[in-house]
């Protein structure tokens, strides 16, 4: 089988550059492309991506104004020529054999979504291209966050299994880290409202699965415990007590009883925070969950 990378650009060139290098250097036994959509970067991201493409013949690049990461992977979904579509953040370098052991994780034809991610998606997750054409690809509505799940929930639903599997890559976010008081607000901020989109997933898909994987209690709560261990570095892929964010972003450690102390009562915030948002969602998408 082949395969069409699809890499999502938005403000991040130099590590954008070490994910495409990587993805240019993959052993491989099939045939593969590269199509990266520049989401309306303004950091010079489209200069470098132009002098980039020079002398790279399996690396396409398109351009669009800034509509968010499901619409600039639609456009390469569209745009797709192989039978395999995986999604690889630009901020993710993998490793050799990367591209290998994603494919290979196709081999059978029950398996819909392949992902090296975490269930039901993220970086790092394939799809088989008729799928992707069934159903009419990314819900735009998302823009960003949750998207993939919603992408594998349609999927399964038409009788296709999801699958986890290992193909190494390193997630980079130190070239994302908010600098500055105010940057940190407007990242807070912008997390709590990605939120809403939970509602939009459990209203789009009310089943057990998703029940299961937002972590829903009585029909509409999720799980206050989720919120806390997301806040505070405890959850699955977590690292280790802080105040953190699931992107990988450190606010505080946990050096002196006195951070331990301000680290719960953050989370405990965060609780309250994420609860407002989704409960607004509820109101947006007229199906509650808080």
């Amino acid at each position: 089988m082949n395969a069409s990378i699809i890499v999502s650009a938005y403000n991040n060139k130099k590590v954008l550059k070490k994910t495409l290098d990587g993805l240019l250097k993959q052993k491989f036994s099939g045939k593969y492309e590269i199509i990266v959509v520049n989401d309306g970067s303004n950091d010079g991201t489209r200069e470098f991506l132009d002098t980039y493409l020079k002398d790279k013949k399996n690396l396409k690049v398109f351009h669009q104004k800034n509509k968010g990461v499901c619409s600039a992977r639609n456009k390469g979904i569209v745009n797709a020529q192989y039978e395999i579509v995986i999604n690889m953040d630009q901020d993710c370098i993998p490793e050799k054999d990367w591209l290998e052991k994603m494919v290979a994780g196709f081999s059978d034809e029950k398996s819909g979504v392949v992902s090296a991610y975490d269930y039901y998606g993220g970086t790092s997750t394939g799809f088989r291209k008729k799928l992707l054409d069934k159903v009419g690809g990314y819900d735009e509505v998302y823009r960003y966050y949750r998207e993939d799940t919603d992408l594998t929930f349609k999927i399964m639903d038409l009788g296709y299994e999801f699958k986890l599997i290992e193909a190494g890559y390193e997630h980079n976010h130190k070239e994302v880290k908010p600098k500055g008081f105010l940057a940190l607000v407007k990242h807070v901020m912008q997390r709590l409202y990605y939120h809403q989109n939970d509602v939009l997933l459990y209203k789009k898909h009310p089943t057990k699965i998703c029940r299961e994987f937002l972590n829903i209690k009585f029909g509409f709560l999720v799980n206050p415990v989720k919120d806390f261990q997301a806040a505070t570095g405890t959850w699955g892929k977590g690292v280790g007590f802080s105040l953190s964010s699931p992107r990988g972003i450190t606010f505080m450690e946990n050096k002196t009883p006195l951070h331990a102390i301000l680290i719960i009562i953050g989370g405990i915030g965060y609780v309250i925070a994420v609860k407002t948002s989704r409960l607004i969602g509820s109101l947006r998408f007229r199906k509650l969950l808080i």
